[in-house]
């Protein structure tokens, strides 16, 4: 499972990706802005639904408190995206500097994806040598 949980992971940190390209098409896209961001909002979403999902699978993982407190963190951020985008008033100065954060919080749900996956990955590498001396040390029936 916790296999899954890093390849998980590595879809969302992909779909965090595709939303910095969608961002930047929707910052250049004609028409209205609900017309342009229409396909990066529903891409936001989407990475909602799934760091939520994350939380869920660090913990069947059973891989400790550290990596089911790392998806919450990431779940809490991605929230946050939102946060940040609502209260945004488009036009002004001030909403310019909170809507900045928006990006800076992206990158940092982006990191904190990377450092998951990677925690994650060491604590694969760490299961590994107790599940091949498990397997060595019971004699194989017939």
């Amino acid at each position: 499972m916790l296999k899954f949980f890093r390849i998980w992971l590595f879809a969302l940190g992909a779909l965090i990706g595709i939303q910095f390209f969608l961002a930047g098409y929707g910052a250049i896209g004609t028409g209205s802005p609900d017309e342009a961001f229409a396909l990066h909002i529903m891409n936001g979403r989407v990475i909602a639904a799934v760091s939520l999902l994350a939380i869920l699978f660090a913990a069947a993982a059973r891989a400790g408190g550290k990596l089911v407190g790392r998806s919450a963190i990431i779940f809490g951020l991605v929230f946050l995206q939102f946060v940040i985008a609502m209260i945004a008033v488009a036009g002004t100065v001030p909403g310019q500097i909170i809507f900045g954060f928006h990006v800076v919080n992206a990158l940092i749900i982006e990191g904190m994806v990377g450092s998951t996956g990677k925690l994650a990955k060491q604590l694969i590498d760490a299961r590994k040598p107790a599940e091949t001396d498990a397997e060595t040390a019971a004699p194989a029936t017939a």
